[in-house]
């Protein structure tokens, strides 16, 4: 084990994940994850062997919702991310379900830190951007500040007509304020934060098998690649955040208990949209030969995250962490250059 200690990850094979089981590594933690599915797991030790890390072990928990799921997972770690949750669900199952189980294993995590040991530091939850503006979002600058009021009165009284987007937020929204009224109630010895982030830009550390699997949130990048119009705004908002950047922010959560206690860090670096996006492929890969569009229209220069009809303060993750956002140009080109490889030949 590192002499630093043991980073619990949980939902190893997501897209924030493995780029954070890398910035752990290389800042001379140990990794453990969990997974639903060994095979995914496997995938990533794969690519962390890749890069020169070892030291990844996986864990299977193969329903997060159990009593005592992330007992064994725990036990003797440093610090404990919760990332794992019932996205791929969103859609398919009753929103009152899709809460259900965000909140049961964010609770059920809490529970595990208690018995986890004494040198256990922090927890940080992974809540989203969703968590901070109602639906529909009435225009301004969102931050750490602000709560979405309205998603989980929506599930109640709609049930299935709630919808994914409801879904989504409420179980963002209602797993984060149990989150913090367990802090409020329990006073646990270890640190405990949350971070809030919008769309997710740049490379993932695991390729996605198929294209089908690309995330929406890379979908402006995606349809450029093959030939298709300038597309049309993003739903709700065109605010992104780098992942790796995202990654290093809860790193920095983890790792810096006394300071981050009892925070909230809203990741949101640049706000430029499709047009944007077509504009910077054409300016620094013009090989490429993407949709001209209607270039310089509909985004502001330097992409400020505080553009735009619902927009985001990232600022005091800034402050916090004494680093500023990967440059989103760096983001967009380094988005295209990973989902070059997906392209049909």
């Amino acid at each position: 084990m590192s002499s630093k200690g043991t980073i619990l990850i949980t939902g190893l094979n997501g897209f924030l994940a493995g780029r954070l089981a890398e910035a752990a590594l290389k800042a001379g933690y140990s990794v453990r994850g969990t997974v639903r599915n060994l095979a995914a797991g496997a995938e990533v030790q794969k690519a962390l062997l890749g890069l020169g890390y070892g030291g990844a072990e996986v864990v299977h928990v193969p329903d997060m919702t159990a009593p005592g799921a992330f007992d064994e997972a725990a036990i003797g770690c440093t610090a404990i991310i919760h990332l794992a949750a019932p996205v791929s669900e969103t859609w398919t199952l009753e929103p009152s379900e899709v809460v259900r189980m965000s909140v049961s294993s964010t609770t059920g995590v809490l529970d595990s830190a208690l018995k986890a040991g004494t040198q256990l530091q922090s927890v940080v939850y992974m809540s989203s951007a969703a968590a901070l503006f109602d639906v529909p979002p009435e225009p301004g600058v969102y931050s750490e500040k602000n709560w979405n009021t309205t998603s989980e009165p929506a599930v109640t009284k709609l049930g299935r007509d709630a919808g994914g987007l409801h879904a989504y937020c409420a179980s963002k929204t209602v797993a984060e304020r149990a989150f913090w009224k367990f802090r409020d109630e329990r006073k646990p010895a270890f640190s405990m934060s949350s971070i809030q982030a919008t769309y997710f830009i740049g490379p993932p550390l695991v390729p996605w098998q198929t294209k089908e699997q690309i995330p929406y949130s890379l979908s402006n990048v995606w349809k450029l690649l093959q030939k298709e119009d300038v597309p049309g705004p993003m739903l709700l908002y065109e605010s992104s955040i780098d992942v790796r950047d995202v990654a290093r922010v809860v790193l920095w959560s983890a790792i810096n208990p006394k300071t981050a206690d009892g925070e909230r860090f809203l990741c949101a670096s640049a706000t430029g949209g499709a047009q944007a996006t077509a504009d910077i492929l054409n300016k620094h890969m013009p090989s490429l030969s993407v949709a001209q569009g209607i270039p310089g229209q509909g985004y502001e220069s330097g992409y400020p995250s505080t553009s735009g009809a619902i927009a985001f303060d990232g600022k005091k993750a800034v402050e916090a962490t004494g680093q500023d956002w990967i440059p989103y140009e760096t983001s967009i080109t380094d988005t295209a250059n990973f989902l070059m490889q997906y392209l049909e030949t």
